[in-house]
């Protein structure tokens, strides 16, 4: 008896292994299927503009020496979280409880074998100053990092307007709710015209938005470069294999960041 439950068992979990694939296959198709009951004409002039990187595949929050230094073989390009702590300093942090163990960006740059080859998509958790940009010239110049590969998430505001008239990448977060025009054209149309408002303004590389803003950004402007994350999930997918495969087809996808369950 003992025998044939282990014999189903295994056979159960054989079966789920084989419908794995092609089930989280068609469920990132239906994901990322496209929206088809538009509420507004699509925006399709191309509003951004600049450096991309060579590879499109990022680890978010890569935030401690340790990670840093052993994703270093696997990801071209790192999220890195800067956030100001008591004394005033940038630091790399992703919230107030990390500024007690934070380090400092030239510290994770220190333990990379090519730090230059890297593009870094730093998240910003602070307004900057010019004092700031100039601490992010003397990283660039001291680890052989063109400016590009500095690039700064930010939203729409002062240090977006710094950046800008610095010459430094923008990765420009869309408004909040872009998602969310509960079905109503004069909702669609007023996130539309917020958006492209920012975008002639601030002239970004790319927007960053979440894995489910994609659909919405698709549908009303889909030449804009975009850096599209998603961390929801920190263990083993394919879902994020597949979403890779996919966002590599589609061009205007500048960056794709993921998670991963280690540290």
């Amino acid at each position: 008896m003992k025998k044939k439950i282990l014999f189903l068992t295994a056979g159960l979990l054989i079966l789920l292994g084989v419908l794995y694939a092609p089930f989280m296959r068609l469920y990132v198709k239906h994901k990322m299927a496209p929206l088809t009951d538009l509420l507004a004409s699509p925006d399709t002039r191309n509003y951004t503009d600049g450096y991309r990187p060579p590879s499109t595949r990022f680890l978010h929050a890569v935030n401690t020496v340790y990670r840093a230094k052993t994703k270093d073989d696997k990801y071209p390009g790192y999220e890195i979280d800067i956030i100001r702590n008591a004394q005033g300093n940038l630091v790399v942090g992703h919230d107030e409880d990390s500024i007690p163990y934070a380090v400092t960006l030239a510290e994770i740059l220190s333990v990379l074998k090519a730090p230059q080859n890297k593009t870094y998509w730093l998240d910003l958790k602070t307004t900057l100053t010019q004092a700031d940009l100039q601490y992010f010239r003397s990283l660039a110049q001291r680890f052989g990092l063109a400016k590009e590969h500095f690039m700064f998430e930010t939203p729409a505001g002062e240090t977006a307007k710094l950046l800008k008239k610095c010459g430094l990448p923008i990765l420009l977060q869309i408004p909040d709710g872009f998602a969310e025009d509960n079905h109503s054209a004069a909702k669609r149309a007023q996130l539309n015209q917020l958006l492209a408002g920012q975008l002639k303004e601030y002239q970004p590389q790319a927007v960053a938005a979440s894995f489910g803003k994609y659909k919405y950004l698709q549908a009303y402007f889909p030449n804009i470069r975009k850096a599209i994350y998603y961390s929801t999930t920190k263990r083993p997918s394919l879902k994020k294999t597949f979403l890779q495969q996919a966002f590599d087809k589609d061009p205007s996808v500048i960056i794709f960041m993921t998670d991963e369950y280690t540290f």
